[in-house]
């Protein structure tokens, strides 16, 4: 998707963006904060902010966090938390002078990159101590029987909406499996997981999440088709639940 349209998409989603997104719980964000102070982090400037589900709780923990954006709608989200130090911005063409905080932090915003040397490099430049993700990595070993299930809520929903008329994205891999490879392809420096845990969650909720427009992939498609193909996934889905492990970790590009 260009990147005006990606733009357009998240103002578009920003109305239902928290509901539809879990939040981080105490204990990781109390993980990523000792990790960040061990570093001598304090000013952080955040690629990505969005709605300022991390940035809020950093600055709860005493950091100076700055947010930077391309959605005004977000933005908007994020100013009405109390967040002052806003910036409507592009990643591969950042507004501050060089070394001007002691990290740039990407959460979870690498998957959305259709440039991400050159947005790891441009954060490189402002961060005095590099760069900082948080990310999912690949967890060790064999998959588990859950992530093999057939029941992937996002593959049965474009199955039904393919159905309708409407084909599945041209890269459909989820955010998490796109955010690994892209590890693999610029690894960092420095891996620290910060939460490791099983997560148990019920399929439908997935399903939530696309038909309330939480996801940029069927914004374009009419609400009644949604509805009709997010019913059609729920009664094939039913009250299955699935356990996966949700693996967070800061990485670190280092200044070079």
């Amino acid at each position: 998707m260009p990147r005006n349209e990606v733009v357009a998409a998240f103002d578009q989603i920003s109305a239902v963006y928290d509901e539809t997104r879990d939040p981080l719980d105490s204990g990781t964000l109390d993980a990523i904060s000792a990790d960040l102070r061990s570093r001598g982090i304090r000013t952080i400037l955040e690629v990505g902010v969005g709605t300022g589900r991390i940035a809020l709780p950093l600055l709860q923990r005493g950091f100076e966090v700055t947010g930077l954006d391309a959605s005004r709608a977000m933005l908007s989200r994020a100013h009405s938390k109390g967040i002052a130090r806003l910036v409507r911005g592009d990643a591969y063409r950042l507004p501050f002078e060089d070394g001007a905080f002691d990290t740039a932090l990407f959460v979870h915003v690498l998957h959305l990159l259709d440039n991400v040397p050159g947005a790891l490099s441009e954060a490189e430049r402002v961060g005095r101590s590099g760069v900082t993700g948080l990310v999912h990595p690949s967890p060790s070993g064999p998959p588990t029987p859950s992530e093999m299930s057939p029941y992937n809520p996002r593959r049965i929903m474009y199955r039904y909406l393919e159905k309708e008329g409407y084909p599945p994205p041209a890269h459909p891999a989820d955010p998490r499996s796109r955010e690994r490879l892209l590890l693999a392809e610029h690894p960092p420096d420095r891996l620290v997981v910060v939460s490791d845990r099983e997560v148990t969650e019920h399929l439908a909720k997935r399903i939530e999440m696309l038909e309330r427009r939480g996801s940029r992939h069927t914004l374009h498609i009419p609400a009644e088709v949604v509805q009709r193909a997010a019913a059609a996934a729920r009664a094939e889905i039913g009250d299955r639940t699935f356990t996966y492990r949700r693996i967070e970790a800061l990485a670190t590009w280092s200044k070079r």
